[in-house]
């Protein structure tokens, strides 16, 4: 019987997926009552802005969640 080969995991894809997890889910929190119009830091943003920008970082964050996933699927024996 001829070796297997292993599958390696499609980083581009796996990235892809988180971030478009991240964004979803960071977008909904700030529509759905994750952001609140008050000025406690001296600062108020538009719903609009808070979507955008907490989309954005869980974009950032589960795609970074992602790739570390896929490295650790690529080096486990």
């Amino acid at each position: 019987m001829p070796p297997t080969r292993r599958r390696r995991p499609n980083f581009v894809a796996f990235i892809a997926t988180g971030a478009i997890l991240g964004f979803v889910v960071g977008s909904a929190y700030a529509y759905l009552g994750g952001s609140q119009d008050t000025t406690e830091y001296g600062r108020s943003f538009s719903d609009s802005s808070a979507v955008l920008f907490l989309g954005l970082l869980g974009a950032c964050v589960l795609g970074l969640a992602a790739a570390v996933l896929a490295v650790l699927l690529e080096r486990r024996d």
